[in-house]
């Protein structure tokens, strides 16, 4: 059985016209796959976009994305990408919101309910800092700015 791999470059290619759309809009430049410090524990940490104000370079954006098209582990993954997110925006204050973008269809149900109704609560420092999109139409619907 032979792999479709050309979905994971179609989300990509819907999230960089989103993200391009929002940086017109909202007066923004957008750079891919940057070397934002280290992980956690250690190791490069590189981010899928990394936002910038044009009016003032020291206000700043991460965004990660997150395609998953089969049940697996990705999913188990996303409160460490939360978490690295969040440990980028302590070390480098410039960076004052992180989104994750999920595609795909093979989230599970619970997990997206898990993300949407509880992940806050196990991860509070996440509130007001950390937007996750449950879809690629949450992402076109609701836009990326730096100025929420």
């Amino acid at each position: 059985m032979v792999r479709d791999t050309t979905t994971g470059s179609q989300f990509e290619e819907i999230v960089e016209t989103t993200i391009k759309r929002s940086c017109l809009k909202n007066n923004m430049k957008a750079n891919s796959q940057v070397f934002v410090g280290e992980k956690p524990g250690g190791g490069r940490h590189r981010i899928d976009w990394e936002l910038v104000d044009k009016n003032d370079e020291n206000i700043r954006g991460l965004i990660s994305c997150k395609t998953q098209n089969t049940s697996g582990t990705a999913e188990e993954k996303i409160a460490y990408e939360v978490i690295k997110l969040l440990h980028s925006m302590k070390i480098d204050s410039r960076y004052q919101h992180g989104w994750i973008i999920l595609g795909g269809t093979g989230w599970s149900h619970s997990m997206k309910k898990f993300v949407e109704n509880e992940l806050k609560e196990w991860v509070p420092a996440m509130v007001n800092k950390i937007t996750i999109y449950m879809s690629t139409d949450e992402l076109v619907t609701k836009g990326i700015s730096l100025n929420r």
